[in-house]
């Protein structure tokens, strides 16, 4: 019977050598591991998250905070992606073709992370202070005209419309591009780049857009009093730095799983290496350039921001964040050779993403909570959320092959070398 098929398999390759190329090279790039391997960390992301929704009948507050910065965190790896994606078509960059499937797999979590948004709608009134309508009436003692003069944005029914815009953008711009990819892998269709680049340029736009916007609406407006023209600069500094480390991470675990050991290299992690130091001191520039503008102009309803994170213990934190989020991951990571050792650039990744969730802890928590301190809840919000997208990541990476094939740039990126 094996000598049957060998001699079918001979035959289908003197009729069509073309085709029967194309489906040995994609079987080389499938999933070769457990098709439940999803399941761990889905188990585990499970598994926190009902421990999380204990607090929501115990410490409402607390869980509604603690929820919406293990949510942000998942959003702005998924956000980090989409940007990477789009980078990559419009620059058509050869060396990234083989771990963009990685990034392609995460912006399908845009639907799931809308589905998982619910318990923060749910508890805008606890997150957010300008949804107290009080605030907004001058016969109320609770009148603030600061937020009365931001009304016509700062609405709940308007935050829920550009809530819900987002979603909507995101998701049909990453459908787009994961189902031309895909479509890539079985038909050789010439088109296909063009498509992804055309996409891909009204997306850059429109994604760096949203993304302010996003962030505005999520993170800053949680304390509506201070405003930074720069934040969505910051956001955006951080998602894509994250999104470097989380390939990095996903690349070493299919590795360790005997896949894709030849297809991405040394040469391919030093040059996600570098985009990590880079985005690193991008971060720390961005990070001081907010910094010394709201200091220098001494606005009181934006250095209050600052004040409040140097106080009550938060000082510590900031102290933790900056030498944590700059410090020390640029002097790890400076040398060539750090980037080019696997123990050590996965250590980093870790590193990155815990220090980028602190990030938004440190954004976050001071506007619900005056002193300093971590809750149980805060790690299991972040590790239940962050469990479910990596288990829809791997079960999506699961389903396809692990690298685009037919790219017409797949073989320069199989022997991509630095110089």
């Amino acid at each position: 019977m094996s000598n049957m098929l060998k001699k079918s398999n001979s035959l289908l390759w003197l009729l069509d050598p073309v085709q029967s190329t194309a489906e040995s090279a994609e079987d080389a790039y499938r999933f070769s591991g457990s098709a439940r391997s999803w399941m761990l960390p889905a188990g585990i992301g499970a598994a926190a998250l009902i421990m999380t929704l204990v607090s929501w009948v115990t410490d409402p507050p607390r869980f509604y905070i603690s929820y919406l910065i293990g949510w942000t965190f998942c959003l702005s790896l998924t956000v980090g992606g989409l940007f990477f994606v789009i980078i990559q078509h419009l620059t058509k960059a050869y060396w990234s073709v083989v771990i963009r499937r990685i990034s392609e797999a995460l912006i399908w979590s845009f639907p799931l992370l809308a589905v998982l948004s619910i318990p923060i709608l749910l508890g805008m009134h606890d997150l957010y202070h300008w949804t107290h309508l009080e605030l907004y009436d001058p016969s109320s003692e609770a009148f603030d005209p600061i937020l009365a003069g931001k009304q016509s944005y700062l609405n709940t029914p308007f935050f829920l419309a550009r809530f819900a815009a987002y979603f909507l953008i995101w998701s049909y711009m990453a459908h787009r591009l994961y189902t031309l990819s895909i479509r890539q892998d079985v038909d050789p269709d010439p088109s296909i780049p063009a498509q992804q680049r055309k996409v891909s340029a009204w997306g850059l736009a429109v994604t760096a857009v949203t993304t302010s916007f996003a962030s505005f609406d999520i993170l800053m407006s949680l304390d509506p009093h201070w405003f930074s023209t720069i934040f969505g600069v910051y956001f955006f500094a951080g998602s894509f730095l994250s999104i470097m480390a989380f390939t990095v991470l996903i690349a070493l675990t299919l590795r360790r799983k005997g896949m894709l050991k030849d297809a991405i290299t040394l040469e391919h992690y030093q040059d996600l290496g570098k985009f990590m130091f880079g985005f690193i001191v991008f971060w720390a520039y961005i990070a001081f350039s907010q910094y010394m503008i709201i200091w220098y102009a001494n606005i009181p309803e934006e250095t209050m921001f600052y004040r409040h994170r140097f106080e009550h213990g938060w000082g510590l934190y900031s102290a933790v964040l900056l030498i944590g989020h700059f410090v020390i991951p640029f002097f790890a990571l400076i040398s060539r050779p750090a980037k080019r050792t696997l123990s050590v650039l996965g250590f980093m990744s870790v590193w990155v993403l815990c220090i980028h969730w602190f990030d938004f802890f440190w954004i976050a928590m001071p506007t619900q909570a005056e002193h300093a301190g971590f809750h149980l809840v805060d790690f299991t919000a972040f590790i239940g959320l962050f469990g479910i997208l990596v288990a829809a990541v791997m079960y999506r990476l699961s389903r396809h092959s692990l690298v685009p094939n037919n790219d017409p740039q797949l073989s320069e990126s199989l022997h991509f070398t630095n110089t």
